[in-house]
């Protein structure tokens, strides 16, 4: 390992490797150099990820599902002109390792970032390494640095967790129990417990689909809770199934990470990616997309010595988050009503339109006049007068 390089990105996860994969792509891997510091050297299948997006994505190689359709109260309505997609991590960090292998320019670090400091044009970097014969320090330094920079997600900041459990199932008969051409984003027709909580169906084929409990709340679902519900839900439905993978995740619901400025100062060495960078939308959790829409408006501002942009999002979609994480935060139980009638009175396309962030005022106040008005202005008034 050098001493000095003119990249360092720290996590091998989704915004890690999409920087590195774009940075590869615009070129600036040819002459330059890159260290990725990664603590997990054995990262395999930790997760998947879902998006939905207009672009033919699965061009890309990792995408191992796609649906055109969603159910809705039992009833199939195609996304136009999105597709939902579905990758496991393991299909994507290998598309990307596969990419940057023809660079000779890239070193690996299965460590801990500890600190950061810029220092002028350069940043100090202190790296942490547990191995055989103990803990050994390393100083490195280089002239951009990608990440959280040693710092965490606070827990104490959250007030809410989107947290879930799920379990890819295959039916035991081998008989069609699933409708493979549509997937399930929200049916909130399970117990809520006077939380929030919905059901994804993401179908693979007739007999097989993931099948996850999802909880919006100020507490993380447990694994015994959601498996017991998981457990319930198949009996109800009649899934005669089999479990095959269990996953179990929790992503922070806030707005602390919020971007309100386009761009980072200009003499700016240290640079935030993913959660503390705004990556994740707090109200869905989804990220995915912006993670990597993010990686290539670095490596394209890097490429074109401009400044370099951060996941600004325009303040009205800032606000509508705000207001609807304090209304969960406040009335637990009344994000099924705020969903269930949102879906009731606006097609799917339309939803993910708006929580893509690309719908225009005047279809935005067409959704709001559909949700309960009165908890909204009450909701409101008590953010003002806070």
């Amino acid at each position: 390992m050098k001493k000095r390089y003119n990249y360092i990105i720290q996590g091998a996860g989704a915004s890690g490797l999409w920087l590195a994969y774009w940075l590869h792509k615009e070129g600036l891997l040819d002459d330059k150099t890159l260290l990725i510091v990664e603590c997990d050297e054995f990262k395999q299948n930790d997760r998947t990820w879902c998006f939905w997006g207009d672009a033919l994505i699965q061009d890309l190689g990792f995408v191992d599902f796609s649906w055109s359709q969603v159910q809705v109260f039992g009833e199939s309505q195609r996304i136009d002109p999105y597709t939902y997609h579905h990758c496991r991590s393991e299909a994507f960090y290998a598309f990307v390792k596969n990419a940057l292998a023809s660079s000779g320019h890239i070193d690996w670090c299965f460590g801990r970032v500890v600190a950061t400091r810029q220092i002028g044009s350069q940043v100090s970097v202190d790296i942490q390494i547990d191995n055989d014969a103990g803990v050994e320090n390393l100083n490195v330094a280089a002239e951009w640095f990608f990440g959280s920079g040693g710092a965490s997600v606070k827990t104490s900041e959250i007030a809410l967790w989107q947290s879930f459990v799920g379990w890819r199932v295959k039916s035991k008969s081998g008989e069609t129990i699933f409708d493979s051409a549509a997937c399930t984003l929200m049916d909130f027709r399970i117990e809520q417990r006077r939380k929030t909580r919905f059901l994804y169906v993401l179908p693979f084929s007739g007999e097989e689909a993931l099948i996850e409990v999802t909880q919006f709340d100020k507490e993380i679902l447990g694994l015994e809770e959601g498996q017991r519900m998981l457990q319930e839900i198949c009996e109800m439905r009649g899934w005669d199934v089999s479990m095959t993978e269990l996953e179990q995740n929790a992503i922070p619901m806030s707005s602390i990470f919020d971007c309100s400025e386009r761009f980072h100062a200009p003499d700016t060495r240290i640079v935030p990616l993913g959660v503390v960078a705004g990556a994740l939308k707090p109200t869905t959790g989804y990220g995915f997309l912006r993670m990597m829409q993010h990686g290539k408006s670095i490596a394209s501002a890097l490429k074109s010595n401009e400044l370099i942009p951060k996941l600004y999002r325009k303040r009205r979609f800032r606000f509508y988050d705000d207001l609807l994480l304090r209304i969960l935060h406040k009335h637990p139980s009344r994000g099924k009503q705020i969903f269930d009638q949102l879906f009731q009175h606006q097609r799917a396309s339309t939803v993910l339109r708006f929580l893509n962030e690309k719908t225009n005022l005047l279809q935005e106040v067409m959704i709001f006049l559909w949700l309960p008005k009165r908890l909204f202005l009450r909701t409101l008034f008590a953010k003002w007068k806070g």
